[in-house]
């Protein structure tokens, strides 16, 4: 879509109250290149997520390398935190925002484009529950300062790697008797990863689905104890927030906090949400750097 200059300069205000959100909570701005080898999204998005199966825009180029046009931020990110070793940095946790066109092969619908823009943050080197309340606040400061009335906060846990393991197991025993009777897409989640089936927009009304077993059963004490930090650094922020047990993200590496911002406001059709995002803590060692636990968020900007 073309950006005409009575258009450019809503979104020139628009970044401009986000850039300046962006000094006061101390992030900086890093920018990456619009394409990648195709393995850091294979890599830092999942095998099993939609964005790698369907949307993404890949081809080789003329030495015959595999690359494609990024689909989301935060592979991209991750890749140049481990390979510029910003862990090393003497400040940590490192802070980042960006702004940066992004490509996916959907189908073009309100609000959702071929070719979108976004803004993101990425905070990596701290497993601290109050980064991941920052991160929210970042967002709803945005929101708020740039005058949207009806938005509402909805957070999740997933967990550490041993309550995903059983909860995984548990939703595998849960769907099998029934996975006939869903997609395409469920039957070969239902092995690769069967959280992504509590996703799944074509069978969301199966009964199957509301008796799905909650991963809040299955949080281990540590994981719970981390949640009730983030919800109690929010509650003293006086951000208001909704805990949907059924809320889970794109991403494979998503573990503990995952949250939605969404809107019931004129004009946004049937898909309400205008920020996702969550914690990743393998993410930079799944791409080969050492163990820094992270978090992010991605914001649609044409919604």
């Amino acid at each position: 879509v073309d950006i005409l200059p009575d258009d450019a300069k809503k979104w020139q205000y628009v970044e401009s109250v986000i850039r300046d959100i962006c000094n006061r909570f101390s992030f900086n701005e890093i920018r990456t290149p619009m394409f990648e080898h195709t393995e850091v999204f294979q890599r830092g998005v999942g095998d099993t997520t939609d964005i790698v199966q369907k949307e993404m825009y890949t081809f080789n180029d003329r030495g015959g390398r595999s690359i494609t046009l990024r689909p989301e931020g935060t592979a991209g990110v991750v890749r140049a935190f481990v390979q510029n070793k910003l862990f090393g940095s003497p400040i940590q946790p490192v802070k980042l925002f960006y702004f940066a066109e992004m490509f996916r092969y959907e189908r073009p619908q309100q609000g959702r484009m071929r070719q979108l823009h976004q803004f993101g943050v990425e905070v990596l080197g701290s497993a601290d529950p109050a980064v991941d309340a920052e991160v929210i606040s970042l967002a709803m400061t945005c929101y708020k300062e740039l005058g949207l009335k009806n938005i509402k906060l909805v957070i999740n846990s997933l967990g550490d790697t041993e309550s995903r393991k059983n909860h995984r197991e548990n939703l595998i025993h849960h769907f099998t008797p029934h996975i006939e009777e869903f997609c395409d897409d469920c039957k070969s989640r239902l092995q690769q990863n069967p959280l992504r089936i509590l996703d799944c927009k074509t069978d969301r009304d199966h009964p199957a689905m509301e008796t799905a077993p909650s991963i809040l059963e299955f949080l281990n004490e540590d994981s719970r104890a981390y949640f009730e930090q983030v919800k109690k650094y929010l509650d003293l922020m006086e951000i208001p927030y909704i805990v949907d047990e059924t809320l889970v993200r794109g991403l494979d590496y998503y573990n503990h906090t995952a949250f939605e911002i969404m809107s019931d406001g004129e004009g946004f059709g049937a898909i309400t949400t205008l920020t996702g995002g969550g914690r990743y803590n393998g993410l930079a060692k799944e791409l080969g750097g050492q163990d820094s636990p992270g978090i992010g968020l991605g914001m649609g900007l044409e919604r």
